[in-house]
């Protein structure tokens, strides 16, 4: 039984590299009983090892992994909310995953992990972030021209003094497209008005190029076709900057958002009991250990004893944490959106068509 649990792994595994975004990926034993489904906006390479150790541990649950943008996940989750597919909801939108706790697609759940959690990492018994992770700037070490930027207006500077290099050569998230793109965006216009403004103008002038996922960014910063990558989320540009030398990640000296990836059951979901289990699971300390000491993700709770270890955050200035709280949903009121989208567009001088 053990040999053919192992090898089914291993079939995973093999899997899982050639698995394209919108496909459903299994893990665990195919002859266990009961079925764990998980839509997730969160990469599956940094997710695998997890959902290895998990079924590792629990060889009677399988599960079934479906990832999903953060905006089109939202969308997801409401259109099933009759029936729903899913037991558990994980995304990095931490606005959009608010607000379905908000509109009543949520359930509630309790144990002795969520308790230990502050309360500014849970809402209502419905919504717990398992990870906090820094905000970044990816650049080509090799393509960018001058000093690395320190913080937003040295970039802002170097934009200015090098607009040929930097003309079409830095990448960011298409608003429209990316839910948490759209997050960062509006923490951005909140943390530094004036600045976020200016950096928006030049970006605009210098023809942005849009995404809606951040491997596209890192991909294209690699290669050299961007020279950086503004606003990413720092456990996947940390990830390829380990491995990458070409690529150095940059913590805003100005201020460093902080963001949580945050994980929900659906109201009415299957198997919400393994659901729970899982959730206890990514609080509990081994898997915290394991999202650091093997690279995945920024853990709530790190060890600090290695200052040097890339998945520590030293900030060189000020972080500004993205708290669960009602602010979250001003920014996702529907007039507020559509007006800030608007002024993006304008600002990067595209069209709603672009």
């Amino acid at each position: 039984m053990r040999q053919a649990f192992w090898g089914f792994m291993l079939i995973v595994s093999m899997f899982v590299g050639k698995a394209w975004a919108t496909e459903t990926v299994w893990f665990g034993n195919s002859a266990a009983t009961r079925v764990l489904y998980i839509n997730s906006a969160l990469d599956l390479a940094s997710f695998e090892p997890i959902l290895h150790e998990f079924v590792a541990q629990y060889p009677y649950i399988k599960v079934a992994y479906h990832d999903v943008n953060t905006l089109d996940l939202y969308h997801l989750t409401i259109k099933e909310h009759k029936k729903p597919k899913a037991s558990l909801v994980i995304s990095s939108a931490m606005d959009l995953h608010l607000k379905l706790v908000n509109d009543g697609y949520a359930q509630s759940y309790q144990s002795s992990f969520t308790d230990r959690l502050p309360d500014s990492f849970k809402w209502r018994n419905q919504l717990f972030a398992f990870s906090l992770e820094p905000i970044v700037m990816l650049v080509n070490k090799n393509a960018f021209p001058g000093e690395m930027p320190e913080d937003r207006q040295s970039l802002l500077q170097t934009i200015r003094q090098n607009e040929k290099v930097m003309t079409k050569r830095i990448g960011t998230y298409d608003i429209r497209q990316s839910g948490v793109g759209y997050l960062l965006a509006s923490q951005d216009a909140r943390q530094a008005d004036v600045t976020w403004g200016r950096l928006l103008e030049a970006f605009g002038s210098h023809d942005v190029q849009t995404y809606c996922c951040t491997h596209d960014i890192i991909d294209d910063v690699a290669s050299g076709k961007l020279v950086l990558g503004y606003n990413l989320l720092g456990s996947y540009a940390s990830q390829r900057a380990q491995d990458d030398d070409r690529l150095k990640m940059i913590l805003p000296k100005d201020y460093t958002l902080m963001l949580m990836r945050a994980a929900l059951i659906p109201k009415g979901a299957p198997n919400a009991e393994d659901a729970g289990l899982f959730l206890d699971f990514l609080l509990s300390d081994n898997s915290q250990k394991m999202m650091q000491n093997q690279g995945l993700l920024f853990p709530i709770w790190p060890d600090l004893n290695n200052q040097n270890d890339p998945f520590v955050v030293n900030a060189p200035g000020p972080t500004g944490v993205i708290e669960l709280d009602q602010q979250l949903l001003v920014g996702r009121d529907y007039a507020k959106q559509k007006r800030f989208i608007r002024n993006w567009e304008m600002a990067l001088e595209i069209s709603d068509e672009d």
